[in-house]
């Protein structure tokens, strides 16, 4: 009897948050703007992961845009407190190109043999902001095209005396400020094949 209780209390609560995840639903109307990523505000969400070339790069809460600063493409998931997320519309990914004309530096590329460091100089960094370096999933080397196998490594460095504090993802190296900073370079190893 005791088995049969778990069971059923397993499958209310599995059918419960697979209601709650799929009531979030997916971002609508995403767009660049410029260098800004802009959505509609999902009713339910505190937050939405930035995806970059399908992989997770960044998460924003409190807003809906993201400042871009790297080629490639975009998409935007939104969570909740809960700890429920919401659907991806592939078929809503925004290509970003960095204009050359805007305040963007963009990204740097070192190609070694078979790795690539990624060096992000972001300026003007204010409290609790980042400066994000991402390994690029194809790059173009001299040679061939490199594919990133994983991220191995990074740092982060400043102009002024501020430690920035590092958070590590699957292929990529955030930088984060606790107070303003004029320059912050983030700066990922990519390990490619």
């Amino acid at each position: 009897m005791k088995k049969i209780i778990s069971v059923l209390f397993a499958l209310a609560a599995l059918t419960f948050s697979s209601v709650n995840a799929a009531e979030l639903g997916s971002v609508e109307n995403l767009r660049a703007e410029g260098n800004e990523l802009i959505w509609d505000s999902l009713e339910g969400a505190t937050g939405y992961n930035i995806y970059f070339d399908y992989r997770y790069y960044d998460t924003v809460k409190g807003k809906e845009q993201y400042t871009l600063s790297d080629n490639g493409q975009y998409n935007v998931v939104p969570f909740d407190d809960a700890g429920n997320f919401g659907t991806t519309n592939y078929l809503n990914n925004v290509d970003f190109t960095v204009d050359e004309s805007t305040d963007s530096t963009g990204s740097q590329y070192t190609e070694n043999g078979y790795t690539i460091t990624v060096h992000k100089t972001c300026t003007n960094v204010g409290p609790g902001e980042s400066c994000l370096a991402a390994c690029p999933n194809v790059y173009q080397g001299a040679y061939q095209e490199l594919y990133t196998k994983y991220m191995s490594g990074g740092a982060c460095s400043t102009s002024d005396i501020v430690e920035a504090d590092a958070f590590v993802s699957d292929n990529t190296y955030k930088c984060t400020v606790p107070t303003f900073s004029g320059e912050v370079v983030a700066q990922a190893i990519c390990v490619t094949f």
